[in-house]
Order: structure tokens, then sequence, then C-alpha cells
């Protein structure tokens, strides 16, 4: 099945992959990246960047976003347990604020257009050029929400030549998934107008099974049903001017499964919670209220690049409209206990770019000038129903909120690269110094209804408030070319994370995060371009932290004072003959927080070792959440060149450390150290127009928390209870596919 792991993955580990690239003869290939908007060869960029080129993610397994986790060092993706939306994490910054007063500190784009909103992560990378993850602070040329880092998708646009493909994968849990592209050239004269369109149709049945005998219940949790249509058309105006248009629609209609572990809540059985008996396996549940998430997200975006001569000017505009709706049953039993009745978001973002990079290859000095804005207007309608079934009493409540949230952001930006071996001094230096000052605006009315019944208490409250934050922030590194093969770098940079206000919540301000981080790193080749080595070592220091808590009714964003992250990657590529590849990825992570005093909502009173007067707690020292001290992916892949054709088996083993979703670091929100395993073997013809690969993911079929998020303490007595996301189970396939 398409599943989430796709076969494939087990590839190479080209997780490795900084530099992933295909082998040939002559050693490992070059991969040219955008990641300093401008084009250059990946070794030769003195920051740490995971370049995955489109042969290296269908290699690699490398479905959807998901999938990187495993191939890219210190990246973790994690699925939010109110249903779906994505939490994303890099070298230890992440947040799980999903919600429409919420960005996430890792930023994310599609052909240069960055999209705010989780739910437009793409969970299929097919037809895509290459990605570009890169790691720490991009304060200069990405800014916005990049504190953690960025992340870049970019497809295959038109070319001048008539191309097709397309492939249809089938595999267990009535999994099939149909993909193809079609390009052609439309005008060939003075001006060259080509076109390209791509489709994705996917499904796949859930992965939990439902045991309510409930009416309206779903069976339908962690399933597929999964349409994108991606057009594109370019014109090439001239050698110098080209604009690229491009239009795309994308719908998922199935919500990831929950399950509430209310077997581990102390006195659960106690109340008048009768009648049900725990199942402790992840994928049953029995929940009676249907959970049901959709998501529909569309875009377009222009492109025009113009070579001036001294400079090339590019612009981008981009215009995103998304849908989201969804419902949950949060206490994984057919009793209503309690449900999130609705949660609909609705979000249209408008942005724009302008940048003016130098040409003059051999001139000393580089230089990159531009402009952004950003517009995002945000609806939220939220409501939340605790029946108190299962607390004293019988006394339970509603909790609703909405309202409506304006983001606007915009930021002037530059960075001059100084190479000193095209001066007279001949030094094979290069100096880096960049600046950009944002300036965030937000607007947000809404309104917060919460109301026990039992009591005839109904309290509502509204605001319609404003506040705008500045922030400068930048980068200053050197890069020394020891030789043509060998590379070393440091730099300091600093990210920021804008402020915000979140929906709701009174009066739930929350000021901007800022992280610094010192880089020094090393890229070289050498054997003849066998083997590839690239290293990293950072310090990181994280002011304000913005940490997600999952209030007793609602949620808050606590600014944590400051917290920590020291670590090591590196990542290994080597051919020992032209047929053999061996791909190593590994991350060592020490992240944690430095100074960070909270209360537990976890529980309804003082939670253990905490004041017992003001509930308040100290979780310095404690781990960041969604962060594991140690990841590692091993790969290998050999080919075989035969009269039928070339087969090529491939195995990928990860094996990542434990890790906690909490700040509060319990055994509850733990997920311990695992082992994921993916095998592949793929076939292609002699002529190279079929192809066909069969895969196994998650061989030993591993029960792995992707996320976690505590439930009402009513439910518990007094007792927040954990509400679990998972990774995919064993998923096995074969796909078979043509290609012009």
């Amino acid at each position: 099945m398409r599943s989430r792991y796709v076969g494939v993955l087990l590839a190479s580990s080209a997780i490795a992959s900084l530099m992933t690239s295909a082998a040939r003869a002559d050693g490992i290939e070059t991969v040219t990246v955008t990641a300093e908007k401008r084009v250059e060869d990946v070794q030769k960029v003195p920051v740490a960047v995971t370049a995955l080129e489109g042969s290296a993610l269908d290699q690699q397994g490398i479905i959807g976003f998901a999938d990187l986790g495993t191939h890219v060092p210190s990246l973790r993706f994690g699925n939010n347990p109110t249903g779906g939306e994505n939490a994303i994490t890099l070298r230890g910054i992440g947040s799980q604020n999903v919600t429409s007063g919420g960005e996430s500190p890792v930023a994310y784009s599609v052909d240069g257009v960055y999209q705010a909103r989780t739910t437009a992560v793409d969970p299929e990378f097919y037809d895509i050029d290459r990605i570009e993850v890169l790691r720490g602070p991009q304060g200069t040329l990405y800014g916005r929400n990049s504190v953690g880092g960025s992340v870049n998708v970019i497809t295959n646009h038109p070319t001048d030549t008539f191309a097709a493909s397309g492939d249809a994968m089938f595999g267990n849990y009535s999994a099939w998934t149909l993909r193809g592209f079609l390009n052609t050239p439309l005008i060939d004269g003075d001006t060259k107008v080509n076109a390209r369109i791509t489709g994705v149709w996917s499904e796949h049945d859930p992965y939990q099974q439902n045991f309510s005998t409930t009416a309206g219940h779903t069976n339908e949790a962690d399933g597929q049903d999964l349409l994108m249509l991606r057009g594109q058309v370019e014109a090439d105006f001239s050698p110098d001017v080209t604009f690229l248009l491009s239009a795309y629609t994308m719908q998922n209609n199935r919500p990831v499964a929950t399950k509430l572990a209310w077997g581990e809540a102390p006195l659960a059985n106690q109340g008048r919670f009768v009648g049900q008996v725990y199942d402790p396996n992840p994928r049953h549940t029995d929940s009676g209220f249907p959970d049901t998430a959709t998501y529909w997200n569309s875009g377009v975006s222009g492109t025009l690049t113009w070579n001036l001569g001294f400079a090339t000017l590019t612009s981008i505009t981009g215009y995103t409209d998304g849908k989201w709706r969804s419902s949950n049953d949060s206490d994984s039993v057919s009793l209503d206990l309690s449900r999130t009745d609705f949660w609909t978001m609705r979000s249209k973002q408008y942005s724009e770019e302008v940048r003016l990079a130098s040409n003059d290859g051999d001139s000393p000095l580089k230089w990159i000038l531009g402009f952004f804005y950003f517009d995002e207007k945000v609806r939220q309608d939220y409501l939340f129903t605790d029946t108190g079934l299962n607390a004293p009493f019988g006394t339970g409540f509603i909790f609703a909120n909405g309202g409506d949230i304006d983001s606007e952001s915009w930021a002037p930006f530059g960075q001059i690269d100084f190479d000193l071996s095209k001066t007279s001094a001949g030094i094979p230096l290069t100096l880096t110094g960049g600046l950009r000052y944002s300036t965030d605006r937000k607007h947000i009315a809404d309104f917060l209804d919460y109301a026990i019944p039992d009591f005839a208490f109904d309290f509502v409250q509204s605001k319609d408030v404003s506040h705008t934050w500045s922030q400068l922030t930048g980068k200053v590194g050197a890069a020394y070319q020891a030789n043509d093969d060998t590379m070393i770098y440091a730099n300091v940079s600093r990210g920021y994370l804008a402020g915000g206000e979140l929906m709701g919540n009174f009066p739930g301000i929350y000021d901007p995060e800022t992280a610094t981080a010192y880089e020094a790193g090393l890229k070289t080749q050498f054997a003849d371009n066998r083997v590839q080595l690239n290293l990293a070592a950072f310090y990181t220091r994280i002011s304000n932290m913005q940490v997600f808590v999952q209030d007793i009714a609602g949620s808050r964003i606590d600014n944590a004072a400051s917290a920590r992250v020291k670590g090591l990657e590196g990542e290994a590529i080597f051919l020992p003959t032209d047929e053999l590849r061996f791909n190593v990825a590994v991350s060592l992570l020490d992240a944690k927080y430095n100074a960070y005093s909270t209360i537990d909502n976890r529980y309804a009173g003082p939670a253990p070792g905490c004041d017992p007067v003001t509930r308040l707690c100290d979780f310095s020292g404690h781990r960041l959440v969604q962060t594991p001290n140690y990841t590692i992916d091993v790969g290998a892949q050999y080919t075989f060149d035969t009269s039928i054709g070339t087969f090529t088996p491939r195995a990928d083993i990860f094996f990542s450390g434990d890790l906690y979703f909490l700040s509060a670091n319990t055994f509850r929100d733990r997920q311990g150290a695992y082992t994921l395993t993916n095998l592949n073997i793929r076939w292609d013809a002699p002529d190279e127009h079929w192809f066909a690969s069969a895969f196994v993911n998650n061989l030993s079929d591993e029960d792995i928390i992707s996320g976690d998020g505590v439930q009402s303490n009513t439910i518990g007595l007094g007792f927040g209870m954990d509400n679990y996301t998972y990774m995919p189970p064993r998923t096995f396939g074969l796909r078979v596919g043509i290609k012009t």
C-alpha cells in the first residue's frame, strides 16, 4: 500500500543523503540546490542541508512528508492527537500548536511559496525535482517562522520535451494508489510555452479497528482517501525572461486514529465508568462518536525570473485557500464521556517575495537583496463536550471557542558573500553576513463560551485586540575551501518565531521565540568521489520557547524562559563498487529546558512534586518534546544487471532513542526506543520503459506512538489521560509503472 512508509524507503537509507544522489560509474553525482536562493552544488553550501532528488525519493520510498523523519537527521514528524494536523520538529524545535493561532517553527514551502498551515503538508511526494531540508535557524533568507529550519519542496517544472509516466500500487489494507504525469510542449517559437499536469489518487482501509456497535460510529480512522492534482504552464519569453504559473488542489477525507489510554488512569474504574474493559491494543477502539476529518487545500502561484545581466530578478506570488473540518471521540469507548463535536478552520493566505541576486561569477562579492510580504486570514470554530458521565455527581461541561485571526508580516532582507580566493589575497575563504528585519502584526477577534449545564453556569467572554512584534535576525559565517572536495565552515545564525494570541484563551498572548545557533561543519568527498562525508556540530540557545499545553478546558501557550540544544549530525555515502551503495545518517541530540516553570494540567489539583498552593512545577532540566537523544539510519542497495532487466534490492533500518511528547517527561507520555526496518526490491526493464517494485515497511509490525495529548480530567476523575496517535503498522505491496 502506499502507506506512509511505502516500501522503497528502506532504500539506501539515503536518508543520509544530505547529498543523496544516484550512483554513477565515476562516483557520487553532484546535487544542485537553491538552499541559499541561487543554484549551487550542495557540497559547496556552508550550512547543514539535506538534499533529496526526485529519483532518490522513489528509490528510498519517501512517499510523503511523514517519511522524511527517518531520512533527515534531527527531523521528527508526528500527527496531532486532535485528528490529523502535523507537528514538525527539527533540532529540538517544534510545536504542537496547530490551532488557528499557531504556526510551525519549521517553515514549509512549495516552489518558493511559504505554507503557514500544517494541513498543507503533502502526504504524497510525486513528480518532485528535489526536497531541501535546511537545519537550524534560517533568519536571513527564509526568516519568518524558520527558527528550527526550513523544508523546501521543488516540483518538476514543464520542459520542451514530451514525457509521460504512470504507475499503480496495490497492497494490504486494500491499499491502492494511481499516479501519473504528462509533460508536453505547447508553443515552439520565439516564445516557448510548455505544460505539465500531475495527479495522485490514493486510498487504503483504516489501520484502526472500531468495535463499537453505536449508531453513527465510523471505522475509517487512520485510512486514506486522497486526491491531488497539479498543473503548470511555463513560458520562456526570451532566454532571459521566464514565467511559471502553477495551480494545485488536494483533498483528504480520512481522519487520523486516536486511542485514549484510560486504562492507566488512577481511579478510572471507581467512578461511573463501568462496563468497559480496557483493550491495550493501540489499533483497537470502541469509539461511539464519529471520528471524521476532511481537509481541502488549493493554491496558485506565479514565478517570474528575469536575467538583467548584472543580477537576476525573481518574483514569487502565491495564494493558498484551505479548509479543515473534524470530529473526534475523545474517550475511545462507546460510553458518551467526551467528544470534539466539531473543529473547523478556514485559511486564506497571500504572499509575495521579490529578490535581486547578483550574477557576476568572477567577482569576489555575491549579494542578494529581497522583500517578503505575507497576509493570512483564519476562521476557527470549535466545540468540545464533556458529559460528566464519569465525573463526581455527573457534572460535565461544554467548551466552545471561535473567531478570526488576521496575520500580516513583512521583512526586507539581504546577504553578502565575499570570496577572498577571487582577490589578490588568493585565500580560499568566503565570509558571509546577512540581516533581516521582520515585523508581524496580528489581529484577533474571538470568543469563549464555558458552560456547566448541571449548575446553569455559562461564562462567555470575547475580545478584539491587535499586537505587533518586530525582530532583527541574521547570520555571520565563514567557509574555508581546503581543496576542491573539502570545505570547512562555521556560522552563527539567529531565528525568530512570531508571537501570537491563542484562540479563545484569555488573555492568551504569548511572546515571540528566538533562537541563536552556533554551528561548525565539514563537507568532503574522497576515494575518487566514492565516499562522501558531511558532519555538523551545533549549540542552540532558545529564549521564550513557545510550549503548547492542553489545558483542563482548552489549551494555552507557555513561554519557557530558556532552553538549549547541543548536537552532532553526520551523513555518509559509500560506493565500494559501481553496484553496491551504503548510506548512513546519525544525529545525537541533548535538548533540555534550562528554565521552565508551569502548571501540569494532567492533574485537576497540584501534581506530585509540585507546589501545593500555586500548583507550579519546575520542568527545568526536562527534555524537549518530540526529540530523541539519538537516531541512526543505515541502508544498503545492490544493483544486478541481467538479460531481463536490472534488479535492485534495498534495505533500510532506522533506530530511534526514546522521546517524550509532554514537558512533564513521565512514562505516560513517553515513546521508548524503537527500530523500523523496511525492505524493497525494484526491477527496471532493459528499455527502461517499464518498472516494478515490491516492498514491506515496518517489517516487525512495531506500535510506535506518533503524537500524544492529554484529555479532560473528568474522564479520569481528576487525572488527564493520554490520547495517542500511532505510526502505520506493517504494510506491504507491489507497484508497477511505465514511463516514456
